[in-house]
């Protein structure tokens, strides 16, 4: 297989990677930045090389990478000799995202328990599904750190 059949390959991967992403929520070019950084030699890229290898424009990687620094998903690192910034993703950025997941997890069980609190005497409402809501976070938010701290000994220690 030739180097341009692996980099067509590697952008079909990026392009999949992006369209997950994107439905899972979040801007699409996100997904493929972050993509792009998991599979690129070397492991860090410039903001013109994300440019040019994913084909998107200046101010979307501008104002991407952005978002994905600020998440704790990549990082910015200086190349010796070089003047250009370069990304990579850092290097606990799954459980970073995780770690969000689970902040999300907890104001959502917070918030159906305020809503059951609110509205537990009003007869008018059926809060069968807002007590699921808050049945499943409650039991999200007790297993999850469990799982966080286990992966965190297994792969980091």
């Amino acid at each position: 297989m030739g180097k341009s059949e692996i980099y067509e390959k590697k952008l079909r991967l990026v392009e999949k990677l992006s369209l997950l992403t994107e439905e899972w929520g979040q801007p699409r070019i996100a997904g493929q930045i972050m993509s792009w950084l998991m599979i690129c030699n070397p492991p860090h890229q410039s903001f013109s090389q994300l440019v040019e290898h994913l084909q998107v424009s200046k101010a979307s990687v501008s104002t991407m990478t952005r978002l994905l620094l600020k998440g704790g998903l990549i990082e910015k690192v200086r190349i010796s000799g070089e003047r250009a910034i370069h990304f990579r993703i850092t290097d606990d950025a799954w459980m970073n995202l995780l770690e969000s997941e689970l902040q999300a997890v907890t104001t959502l069980r917070e918030v159906s328990k305020e809503g059951l609190e609110l509205l537990e005497q009003d007869n008018d409402t059926d809060l069968s599904r807002l007590k699921e809501m808050h049945h499943f976070y409650s039991f999200i938010g007790r297993r999850l750190p469990s799982l966080i701290d286990e992966y965190k000994k297994e792969h980091f220690n």
